[in-house]
């Protein structure tokens, strides 16, 4: 993840006279999120753009308050209390409750009805729901099991999930005739990485376009997904692709890791 800075080379405050606390703010997310991190007192004040007498007192004072810790090479890592408020945060991201605000979001965008499920045990379940206001739509409701193979949820799940993951999810569905073999998911399942998305063209249900995305866990492997659905006389493949967009914002918000194409393609391969 990239950290923006301005043109004082201030990631938060935007003025180019930051307050104190802007300023510390500034130091702390830089030295936390840098792509290359840990990074050293020189690295920090060398990107922050502030004076090495300055990045000094600061990170000093972010060690004493236990946000910063050196670790032995002369390079800063997140302290106890930035972990213990990771921690808390990313219990609190795959919570039912931020799942459905983020449906509601998402159709109120679309205007079509949009779905979010979790990983329960060995199978994918349906956890918040928002529909459409238009009178012809696919109706499911919370706490619907849902097929890893023919849902586009469930293939948004597999494509960012272990090889073992895949066939425990792929194993505990009760597969009818309708629904993919895992081993016939390859290649879509590639594209969904290279996408960012997964698609279902009528095959979950006649009649019914939809487009999923993966919510990434602490692991870089999925927890969940958010999906948009509508018919697809109405719902046509470039405005579901536009919609896209959409779910993968709000799925960024709710991954407790980036999620950009790049980031999908490099965790995926070393996942197995």
């Amino acid at each position: 993840m990239g950290v923006a800075l301005n043109e004082e080379g201030l990631a938060l405050s935007g003025s180019p006279k930051p307050s104190y606390m802007g300023r510390i703010l500034d130091l702390l997310e830089l030295a936390v999120i840098a792509d290359d991190a840990p990074l050293t007192m020189t690295e920090i004040s060398e990107r922050a753009r502030v004076p090495i007498s300055t990045t000094s007192r600061l990170v000093k004072n972010l060690e004493e308050w236990d946000f910063l810790v050196q670790d032995g090479h002369g390079k800063y890592l997140p302290g106890g209390r930035v972990v213990r408020m990771a921690v808390v945060v990313s219990a609190q991201l795959h919570t039912p409750q931020r799942i459905e605000a983020a449906t509601t979001r998402i159709t109120e965008a679309t205007g079509e009805s949009v779905t979010g499920g979790l990983i329960i045990g060995d199978r994918i379940v349906i956890v918040a729901r928002t529909e459409s206001e238009h009178p012809l739509r696919a109706v499911h409701r919370v706490g619907e099991q849902v097929s890893p193979t023919a849902s586009a949820l469930g293939k948004a799940i597999l494509s960012r999930s272990a090889e073992q993951r895949k066939r425990e999810l792929a194993t505990a569905w009760e597969r009818d005739d309708n629904s993919p073999r895992l081993d016939e998911l390859d290649d879509e399942l590639r594209q969904a990485i290279a996408d960012g998305y997964t698609k279902d063209e009528e095959t979950f249900a006649p009649g019914l376009r939809c487009r999923a995305v993966p919510i990434i866990g602490q692991d870089g492997t999925a927890v969940g997904a958010v999906s948009v659905a509508g018919p697809a006389a109405r719902f046509r493949p470039e405005v579901a692709d536009e919609a896209a967009k959409l779910l993968m914002k709000e799925a960024a918000a709710l991954s407790s890791l980036p999620t950009d194409h790049v980031t999908f393609a490099r965790e995926v391969s070393h996942v197995d």
